[in-house]
């Protein structure tokens, strides 16, 4: 799949990853950034995410290193760390499905009635959401073929849109800092379920801050499951509260997200 959809053979991986190393060497030296991580797992996410053109990818990483150098608030043992995932986590807002949809992306659930954006930390939702995306970015089979989001926003009270409204309107420059330019992940499409009559105001909120691809990629279904099932899955792999059959349990992408950080510690490297 790598091959056909990013051009990727073995010689092209290794020239690129050789070609994206020297840059990163060069930037570091200007003083201005520092590069967490430089091993093949971490490049290569770059790298397909932008089929293997190294400049393109250097962009996005360096962006990544900015952004992580400019929101220490963000990376904080406190915010960003396996505890604080696996307790946001548990929460249900968001889950990881086990399966891939009918094209092999990632399949990412958000319940948004199971958050009070009156009282979310801004801070702590960005950290376990960054934390959650470099554990699912450690599979290359999601580095190749991208993510998917089901957002089910049934029963988002208008109150709670408003705190919604106040909870990104307050880092709207960090929400567009992270969408646009630094998240290496391809993302093939936002799909919206049952959303109330005012999901305009919210889409209104985010779409500005999107590239155009970006909001080609936005789809509202309302209660049109079917379409959904259709489009991406069949009901067998979705939960109950997104209108499939299938029991997830919190501990199974818990369990899988402890030994991905144990495998890279063991390497020496973090999160």
């Amino acid at each position: 799949m790598a091959e056909k959809e990013l051009n990727e053979t073995e010689a092209v991986r290794e020239k690129a990853m050789a070609d994206l190393r020297a840059m990163m060497d060069e930037e570091e030296k200007k003083g201005e950034v520092k590069f967490h991580r430089r091993d093949d797992s971490f490049l290569l996410r770059y790298l397909r995410n932008k089929k293997f053109e190294v400049e393109r990818a250097f962009a996005v990483v360096k962006k990544w290193a900015e952004f992580r150098r400019d929101h220490p608030e963000i990376y904080s043992n406190e915010n960003y760390s396996m505890r604080a995932l696996e307790a946001a986590y548990r929460t249900g807002y968001m889950q990881v499905l086990p399966d891939p949809d009918k094209f092999g992306r990632a399949v990412v659930l958000i319940d948004v009635k199971k958050v009070d954006f009156h009282k979310m930390d801004f801070e702590a939702y960005v950290a376990c959401g960054m934390y959650m995306l470099e554990v699912m970015l450690e599979d290359a089979r999601r580095q190749v073929a991208g993510a998917v989001y089901i957002e089910d926003i049934g029963g988002l009270s208008f109150k709670n849109l408003m705190g919604l409204v106040r909870f990104m309107g307050k880092r709207k420059a960090m929400f567009q800092e992270t969408m646009k330019d630094a998240i290496p992940i391809r993302i093939g499409g936002i799909y919206f379920m049952n959303q109330p009559w005012y999901l305009s105001f919210l889409l209104a909120l985010i779409k500005p801050t999107l590239k155009k691809k970006m909001k080609d990629r936005f789809h509202v279904y309302g209660n049109s499951w079917d379409k959904l099932y259709e489009r991406l899955m069949p009901k067998e792999h979705l939960p109950p509260n997104f209108g499939g059959t299938k029991e997830l349990h919190p501990d199974d992408f818990i369990e899988y997200a402890k030994k991905i950080e144990a495998g890279l510690k063991e390497k020496g490297i973090t999160l």
